[in-house]
């Protein structure tokens, strides 16, 4: 009753008094301070709902480490005297709505990035290519058997995707931390003592133990039994592993009780304008963790965005900045790129790679996100083309 009572007197104070706020006092990351964040801040107070992350340091408001009642009237006093602390700060974009295209392109080399659209476009195993800056295009072609609306298997993107996934399962906590182990996380007893050993974490940096044991498509019409019982060494060591990759898709189904996409649907898919894509299911209707998501081009860009933006579409935050950090932070060495969780590095890049040059590349640093379509089975001559023209070509138009 008591709780009730100061929940009801607090919403009563304020209840007319609202004013877009994107920093201080926004307790629940809306990027509007009003009662709501009030309420939040008191529910943390009582223990019955608490703050962590960026929402916890917007609502610190003395910067003393702790939220306390101090704060609650920090924020009360904000709202009555219509204190605008960070309104300069921008609502990051909605990535449920369609791209907007760029306008004025004075700012960069726009004649050069077409010149080499251009010469992309010649290339045999050129399918699209879609290149973003502060969130809009400032270039798009497509050739050959690309388009539009024209939705492809992604590959390996996938795993980034599942990465994803994963990452808002740790955040909702039906997964503890990528820390534990999978005897920890599999509901069933699968016999094997290395369960013990082998952690999410390993999991998400390819660091199994396990053999590539499963070829395409047969990893994924696979049971879990069968999957923690492929032949093992041990973990730590980086194995590109499709086998062991789809686990994850395993993980999340234990431990959610939805597949891949079902769990998608919930909690990504809509938040980035993806409707009823095609991803292909095998084992209890587990959807491939490692390959076999198809989505157009403008689709699949918008994971890369999504990290860009501290894992916020529009003013609804749906992956924690944290793991996105960590995820995008070297985890393990490869003997060429770094390695995140399902995610490649180069210095301050990070990369979603698929098979034959479906790329997402992210360069955080220049507010810019370049992704890519092609053939499936291209040359590795292409590919390296196109790996030279997404990590330097291009981003050297905007330094």
């Amino acid at each position: 009753m008591i709780k009730n009572n100061i929940l009801l007197i607090i919403s009563i104070i304020v209840l007319n008094f609202s004013i877009s706020q994107t920093c201080d006092g926004d307790s629940n990351n809306d990027f509007i301070v009003n009662v709501l964040d009030i309420i939040t801040a008191v529910t943390h107070v009582l223990e019955e709902d608490i703050i962590s992350g960026i929402a916890f340091d917007n609502t610190d408001l003395n910067n003393d480490g702790s939220i306390d009642i101090l704060d609650v009237i920090a924020i009360t006093s904000l709202i009555l005297n219509g204190a605008n602390t960070c309104e300069d700060l921008d609502i990051p974009l909605d990535l449920s709505l369609d791209w907007e295209i760029q306008e004025d392109v004075s700012y960069f080399n726009y004649e050069s990035l077409e010149n080499t659209l251009d010469e992309l476009s010649y290339l045999s195993s050129f399918y699209g290519m879609i290149i973003l800056h502060n969130g809009k295009i400032v270039g798009e072609r497509y050739n050959n058997s690309g388009g539009v609306d024209v939705r492809y298997n992604i590959w390996s993107v996938t795993k980034s995707y599942i990465s994803t996934l994963i990452g808002q399962a740790i955040d909702q906590g039906y997964l503890p931390n990528v820390n534990t182990t999978l005897s920890n996380i599999l509901s069933d007893d699968y016999g094997q003592d290395y369960l013990t050993e082998i952690t999410l974490k390993n999991v998400l940096t390819m660091s199994t133990g396990y053999y590539d044991y499963y070829g395409y498509p047969y990893w994924f019409q696979q049971s879990t039994f069968n999957l923690v019982n492929m032949p093992y060494s041990f973990p730590n060591s980086f194995y590109y592993n499709n086998s062991a990759c789809h686990l994850s898709s395993h993980i999340l189904y234990d431990a959610t009780g939805m597949t891949p996409m079902e769990f998608a649907q919930d909690n990504l898919f809509p938040y980035l304008g993806i409707e009823n894509p095609y991803w292909f299911s095998g084992y209890n209707g587990i959807n491939d963790g490692s390959a076999s998501l198809h989505l157009n081009l403008r689709e699949m860009i918008k994971l890369g965005q999504l990290y860009l933006q501290g894992g916020y579409s529009g003013n609804e935050q749906i992956l924690s900045s944290n793991y996105i950090e960590d995820a995008t932070t070297f985890q393990i060495n490869t003997g060429g790129f770094g390695y995140g969780y399902l995610w490649w590095l180069d210095n301050e890049t990070y990369i979603a790679i698929g098979l034959g040059g479906q790329l997402i590349a992210v360069f955080p640093e220049l507010n810019l996100v370049i992704g890519t379509n092609s053939l499936a089975y291209s040359s590795q001559t292409y590919q390296n083309q196109l790996f030279n023209y997404v990590l330097y070509v291009i981003p050297n138009l905007f330094n």
